[in-house]
């Protein structure tokens, strides 16, 4: 023994090591006695390595029924219909944006109000948020109607050919039909992930998605139309949704959305927090949507291509580390309230230490593999260059420091400060992305991508958070222990 600590490599194996002990205790069903800090924070980890184990299976399940679905429809709708499907689900895309960043702002006052073991106001923010949202469903639904019918979706649409022109306006009531119903059970996930019980909606969405390929497949071996089968698919999702919502009304009946607990005071709270949520969401569907033009304009179309491929190839570890993320924030949630310091701080860290790990194992997979991976997404060989697959995995890396901070920054309430780091990410982003992009192609987008947050965010963020994790001499004695 020299005396030397540790390198940093060292901590992430011991990191891993110690995830792989804790593991097996904390899988199982037997739930934690939650009257002891020691309590709290084993059931919170078992929630979570819950919540992570059922992700992890619902993905699995997801891309198997997921490749399954586009071969089906493909092949049953032709290319043209299904084209017709895909323009108009990503038209809502931005409409999405009418729950205001409800869904995210509504799981720190729910988690707030688990924390504090305050049911009534728990009951009073989603009695407010849901009848918010079902008020802006039926706004929607009201200025919808006559658009059905005045706009000439033919043409926004660009479909040109006579026998699908006649589907086109069913198609579009279809699909907008699903997405109104969906609106305000969009706050369901919610209630689960904000009181820790997000393998419970993973075990439905997983039932889910199975009930969705066989209605797929029967509708085809009926041989409906575009529009029924478009009902029918979205409708599994809004039933599975209603079903969803009355189990966990069931087990926490205070919840139940009821009129008489709508409230203004809550309501201006939800949409302080929801605002800035909102503009965290709209900041970086603008970074995203952005350099898609960008790359069509400054470099050219096969690029755009190149780039879809790379971005695909890219959100794989990305994927896989959120499942670790998801549980987590609102349980760092909880815990900021309740004051467990003590577990906040050494949890986090812990986790973050985790994450870096496998942000490390994405950039080996993007070097050694990428090319391989990406011809698999492309259907045909994709040779991108090495100071591509080294870029993305420099976007990686910090990218997954930098979100491990923000989820902090949520979960503490540090909102407005996260605004404003990604609307500046935002602004330096596409400004450097149409800098640099002719120039140096793709590696210039990436490097444009990853400049602020390497050089700004990395930084301030974890010096944001600072007061969160500091920890009194009283919090010391409350120090999170090992899962065991």
């Amino acid at each position: 023994m020299d005396g030397r600590s540790p390198g940093p490599w060292a901590r992430v194996v011991a990191t891993f090591a110690e995830a792989r002990r804790g593991l097996g205790a904390v899988l199982t069903l037997r739930p934690y006695d939650t009257s002891t800090a020691e309590g709290r924070a084993q059931e919170r980890y078992r929630r979570a390595a819950l919540s992570t184990a059922t992700a992890a299976l619902g993905h699995g399940l997801g891309i198997f029924t997921g490749l399954v679905n586009v071969r089906v429809t493909l092949g049953y709708l032709g290319k043209e219909r299904y084209g017709l499907w895909m323009a108009i689900s990503s038209l809502l895309l931005w409409v999405q944006l009418a729950d205001f960043g409800l869904g995210r702002g509504l799981q720190n006052h729910l988690a707030e109000a688990h924390g504090k073991d305050d049911r009534e106001g728990a009951a009073r923010a989603f009695s407010t948020g849901f009848f918010a949202l079902l008020a802006v469903a039926v706004v929607m639904f009201l200025a919808f109607v006559p658009a059905l019918f005045l706009v000439p979706w033919n043409r926004v649409l660009a479909v040109s050919n006579p026998s699908l022109a006649s589907e086109t306006r069913v198609a579009v009531g279809a699909v907008a039909a699903v997405f109104l119903a969906q609106f305000p059970l969009s706050l369901v996930p919610t209630l689960y992930s904000a009181h820790q019980r997000g393998y419970v909606a993973n075990l439905f969405n997983i039932g889910s998605s199975v009930v969705s390929l066989v209605t797929l497949l029967l509708v085809v071996k009926l041989k409906l139309s575009l529009g029924y089968l478009i009902l029918a698919v979205g409708g599994v999702g809004v039933v599975s949704n209603l079903v969803n919502l009355a189990y966990i009304l069931h087990d926490m009946p205070w919840l139940r959305p009821r009129l008489s607990l709508v409230s203004r005071g809550v309501a201006r709270a939800l949409a302080s927090t929801s605002s800035a949520m909102m503009l965290f969401q709209l900041a970086g569907l603008l970074i995203n949507e952005a350099q898609v033009l960008i790359v069509a304009h400054r470099i050219d179309l096969l690029a755009v291509t190149d780039w879809s491929i790379l971005m695909r190839v890219y959100a794989l570890p990305i994927t896989f580390i959120a499942m670790l993320d998801g549980p987590m924030v609102p349980a760092f949630r909880e815990a900021y309230v309740r004051g467990d310091r003590g577990w906040l701080r050494s949890a986090f860290f812990r986790l973050v230490r985790l994450k870096m790990g496998l942000a490390l194992a994405g950039v080996l997979l993007y070097v050694v593999f990428g090319d391989l991976i990406a011809a698999l997404f492309a259907g045909r060989a994709v040779q991108l260059s090495a100071s591509v697959w080294w870029s993305t995995g420099l976007l990686l890396f910090v990218g997954v420091w930098n979100g491990s901070f923000n989820d902090l920054l949520i979960a503490t309430d540090r909102l407005w400060a996260l605004v404003a780091a990604v609307a500046g990410n935002a602004l330096v982003t596409i400004v450097l992305t149409i800098t640099m992009a002719r120039s140096f192609g793709l590696v210039g987008v990436l490097l444009a991508t990853v400049a602020f947050s390497l050089f700004v965010t990395a930084w301030l963020n974890p010096l944001l958070c600072r007061l969160a994790l500091r920890v009194t001499p009283s919090d010391a004695k409350a120090e999170d222990p090992e899962p065991t």
